[in-house]
């Protein structure tokens, strides 16, 4: 995870806590005002004073700056469906998610709350067509194809179902076009561009005649 992400991680945590630095900040703005009592009748406290009206400011501050580095952002698990989506779509293919695989599975989770994932199985459960035929599918030097199921879960419950297509030998795994345009939506290349490890989709699509309808 690199320091972006870290920083993002950090501000939304002091946002959801935001009364628990506001009690802090209080408690410290009490103590930094006793002090100030004690050192204008001559006692020579002024750093211990200082220090905490500065811990008192900083408290303060935080939840403001948290929102100024990720405003109107909440927690994953805060989300409703349709909140789930943008974010997904808003989110860094290669930065922001894991890919996990072994002989049977491929998994994408989020960085920042591995509880968000997308998983495929390769097996007879997670093939959606094991003989898929459409002629921008089967136009590559190995024409057979294969539809898969991407699962989009959050903490083991199942939020959304996406179709993917692996073309030319596995080589590139697609996103399901409309037929009547080749043209693809946005989620589903967004999901397919997760998944594209080995930066083939754009070439693959290319090859394939399908075409973006977001620009």
């Amino acid at each position: 995870m690199n320091y972006k992400n870290k920083i993002k991680i950090i501000a939304i945590w002091i946002k959801i806590n935001s009364h628990i630095f506001r009690i802090f900040g209080g408690g410290f703005f009490i103590i930094s005002l006793i002090l100030g009592v004690f050192w204008i009748f001559g006692k020579d406290i002024e750093p211990i004073a200082f220090t905490f009206g500065l811990l008192s400011s900083l408290f303060f501050a935080s939840p403001s700056i948290a929102e100024y580095i990720v405003p109107n952002r909440k927690p994953i698990r805060h989300m409703n469906f349709s909140e789930i989506l943008s974010f997904i779509l808003d989110s860094d293919s290669k930065l922001d998610w894991k890919i996990i695989e072994n002989n049977w599975t491929e998994e994408a989770f989020l960085k920042e709350d591995p509880r968000l994932r997308i998983r495929c199985r390769y097996d007879d459960e997670g093939i959606a067509n094991k003989d898929f035929k459409e002629e921008w599918a089967n136009k590559h030097p190995d024409s057979s194809a294969k539809s898969y199921w991407y699962n989009l879960s959050y903490d083991g419950s199942l939020i959304e179902r996406f179709i993917l297509v692996s073309v030319d030998g596995s080589r590139a795994i697609l996103p399901l076009p409309d037929i009547e345009y080749l043209t693809v939506k946005k989620l589903p290349y967004k999901i397919a561009k997760i998944f594209d490890t080995t930066d083939t989709l754009e070439n693959y699509m290319k090859k394939s005649g399908l075409s973006k309808s977001f620009q």
